[in-house]
C-alpha cells in the first residue's frame, strides 16, 4: 500500500515540479545562466519531462483499466533506462541555480524512487 501511495504521488508530483522548474529557468536563469550551463540545464529539464512522458504512457493504461497489459519488451527498456536516466538528470540538475535546481532535483529523486515501484 505505500508504493503504490508513493508512486501516486510521484507521478502526480513530477510534472508538477516540472513546469514550475520549466517556468523558472525560462523566465529567469535562461538568460543569466553561461550559454553551456542553460544548455545543461535545459539538458535535465528535457530528459526528465520525456522520461515522465514515457513513464506516464506506459503507465496510464494500467491504472485506468487494470485489466490492460504492459508491452514486455518495452518495459525492459523502460526499466533498464530509467534509473541511470535519473541519476544523470539529478546530476545535470545542478547547473540550474536557485528554486528551479531544488525543483529539478526534488523531481528527478521522486522518479527515482517511486519508478519502477509501480504506480499501480
Amino acid at each position: 500500500m505505500v508504493a503504490v501511495v508513493l508512486s501516486l504521488v510521484g507521478l502526480v508530483s513530477v510534472p508538477i515540479l516540472l513546469s514550475l522548474a520549466w517556468s523558472g529557468w525560462a523566465r529567469k536563469l535562461r538568460g543569466e545562466l553561461p550559454r553551456w550551463r542553460s544548455g545543461v540545464s535545459l539538458s535535465a529539464l528535457l530528459v526528465l519531462s520525456l522520461h515522465w512522458s514515457a513513464v506516464a504512457v506506459l503507465e496510464l493504461p494500467v491504472i485506468l483499466l487494470p485489466q490492460a497489459h504492459r508491452s514486455a519488451a518495452l518495459m525492459e527498456g523502460m526499466l533498464t533506462l530509467s534509473h541511470p536516466l535519473d541519476v544523470v538528470v539529478v546530476g545535470l540538475a545542478f547547473a540550474l541555480r536557485g528554486l528551479p535546481r531544488l525543483q529539478t532535483v526534488l523531481a528527478g529523486l521522486l522518479m527515482l524512487i517511486s519508478w519502477p515501484a509501480g504506480y499501480v
